[in-house]
């Protein structure tokens, strides 16, 4: 019974994590480039019970008993989100949809933006939200420094310019450049820096830059939504308080049952 208790208590404490990820997901339905994330619900190992008789030797077995769930981690979902027109030119978009579909139950891999944080450290992120900070460089609004495929900071310096589908990056004065496009083979190796930042475990983050013959494209003056699905996320809140109430009744049920039998031995 008390093991009940504890087993309840576990489905509460998950649903609980989880109710609170959708709620982040929900919040950032309006966010450019984030990526829902997705939990990731584990059960605690099966224990095996036994009989221990003399000699200790002489075991029978009872059974299993399972410990409940958890939450094991918390995994972005890179679904490819819709475009969204904005007008500025430092605002950029990537559409590779076709790179992120599954394919004999694999993920295949994601395009990214490069960015360069204050310690040197490449990071990826899918928002193009872009600004041109004091110095005259194409910034995030962590202000992490954009690269280009040579892995130099991108200087804008007032300069008017044009970004074609590829990437490719030409100024007023007749300069050009290519964005740092980086080409993640497993997304599952991308670790949450931020709400739309990543970076690669293991250090892995100088990986080499796309080149052209991938199939993507970027636009100017766009922005990728986020993926959230409102509806789905809804109902998802909706199906985790159900079990949330739930696994309560039985926390309440297994006390109030416990309570009957603690009285009943005290008069005994």
């Amino acid at each position: 019974m008390i093991r009940g208790i504890y087993t309840a208590t576990a489905g509460m404490l998950t649903q609980q994590k989880r109710q609170d990820l959708l709620t982040n997901n929900l919040a950032n339905i309006n966010t450019p480039g984030y990526k829902q994330d997705q939990a990731i619900i584990r059960s605690f190992p099966e224990v095996l019970l036994q009989t221990i008789r003399v000699p200790i030797k002489d075991k029978q077995p009872i059974g299993s008993i399972h410990q409940g769930v958890f939450v094991e981690e918390n995994v972005p979902i890179f679904k490819q989100g819709d475009l969204m027109e904005t007008g500025i030119n430092t605002h950029l978009a990537i559409w590779d949809s076709e790179l992120e579909l599954t394919q004999n139950g694999q993920r295949r891999p994601i395009l990214l933006f490069t960015v360069q944080d204050q310690n040197g450290e490449r990071l990826f992120t899918r928002s193009g939200l872009f600004t041109e900070d004091a110095a005259g460089q194409l910034v995030t609004p962590e202000g992490y420094l954009v690269l280009d495929d040579q892995g130099k900071p991108i200087h804008i310096n007032g300069r008017t310019f044009t970004v074609d589908q590829k990437g490719n990056i030409r100024f007023s004065d007749g300069q050009t450049l290519r964005l740092g496009l980086t080409k993640i083979d497993n997304p599952n190796q991308l670790l949450k820096q931020g709400e739309q930042i990543y970076r690669l475990q293991g250090g892995q983050g100088n990986l080499p830059f796309v080149n052209e013959n991938e199939n993507y494209k970027i636009f100017q003056g766009k922005l990728e939504r986020s993926n959230v699905d409102p509806a789905e996320t809804i109902v998802n809140m909706m199906a985790a308080l159900r079990i949330y109430e739930a696994n309560q009744q039985v926390v309440q049920f297994l006390d109030k049952t416990l309570e009957k039998a603690v009285n009943e031995i005290g008069r005994v």
